[in-house]
């Protein structure tokens, strides 16, 4: 116990010191959900998508983070699946639009937000478009007084929050077989009315802003074979003044019906992942094991993803090309 109370105390500190670490929630199946990191991602695929996550992180650490959220997007107009389409139609930008909404809660500190967005996709060549993507909406951080713990037993903590606006925007380059995205998260760095200490509750506090985090990933389908390919992906992250983050993924998929997976997450964890499609569900699993001195006191981090599919019309959706 005296070993992990620093441990617990320095996470309380990370989370409450919104300056001094990365403030975007952590997610090891973002590869199955672009929309997460970049909203130029908005509505690219040829059905209305659908996702909810949760995941749990470095289980059986007191007060480690848990992080949920649900998302949705679709593209606008005509219905771009159908073989009917016309050259022209092929040929035609489009809109996009969806929203987001998630809650990660790291002990007594929370962080709840809501975000709607908006894309408008332009053709380059018959096989390539690109989308420029925007999001707004508005992030809460708050801490409950009643979880805190003090070394006298008869001091009650007070609860805070504070509410600001938050802008996001980004591009993302793809065809059926391969996307590159780039895209900054947080950019209007609003300043938070929220501080906690010694006659500071409420007052804010120097540089308490909300760090604008900055991403760029690609990821590409080689078929092996007529059933079988694999798609490897990268992700780079960066957020002063923290160091740059890199993930490096594989997917090996079977038909749009199975696949497995990897992810290294450098000098932090190594993932392993898993899923299934059925009709218009599919569902995700992963676990991280962790790399870092904290990994020694926790027994990793465990992530569901559940997505749907849902029509326009009456039709058959087309496969996921990177599920």
């Amino acid at each position: 116990m005296k070993r992990i109370l620093p441990l617990l105390l320095s996470l309380l500190f990370l989370a409450t010191v919104p300056a001094l670490a990365q403030q975007q929630a952590q997610y090891s199946q973002y590869m199955n959900n672009n929309y997460l990191l970049n909203p130029g991602a908005t509505g690219v695929e040829d059905y209305i998508d659908v996702k909810f996550s949760y995941r749990t992180q470095w289980v059986g650490l007191e007060g480690a983070p848990k992080t949920y959220y649900a998302s949705i997007s679709t593209s606008l107009g005509k219905w771009r699946s159908t073989p009917k389409r016309t050259i022209h139609d092929r040929r035609r930008p489009f809109h996009a639009v969806g929203g987001l909404v998630y809650s990660d809660v790291t002990g007594p500190t929370s962080r709840t937000s809501a975000y709607g967005s908006y894309a408008y996709n332009l053709v380059l060549t018959r096989d390539i478009r690109l989308a420029l993507g925007a999001s707004v909406g508005m992030q809460q951080f708050a801490v409950d007084g009643a979880q805190l713990r003090f070394f006298d037993p008869t001091t009650v903590g007070a609860s805070a929050a504070s509410r600001v606006f938050d802008a996001s925007v980004g591009l993302w380059l793809y065809s059926d077989n391969f996307y590159v995205g780039v895209s900054g998260a947080q950019l209007l760095g609003n300043k938070l009315d929220f501080s906690y200490g010694p006659g500071q509750l409420g007052v804010g506090a120097p540089g308490n802003r909300l760090a604008r985090h900055y991403f760029a990933t690609a990821g590409v389908r080689v078929p092996l074979s007529e059933d079988w390919s694999v798609v490897p992906s990268v992700l780079l992250k960066a957020v002063s003044p923290a160091p740059l983050s890199l993930d490096v993924n594989a997917k090996l998929k079977y038909r749009d019906l199975l696949w497995f997976g990897a992810s290294w997450r450098a000098f932090d964890a190594v993932v392993a992942m898993a899923g299934v499609s059925y009709e218009q569900f599919t569902l995700g699993y992963s676990y991280d094991a962790g790399l870092s001195e904290l990994a020694g006191y926790h027994g990793g981090s465990h992530e569901v993803l559940l997505g749907l599919r849902l029509k326009k019309k009456a039709q058959v959706v087309c496969t996921n090309r990177f599920w």
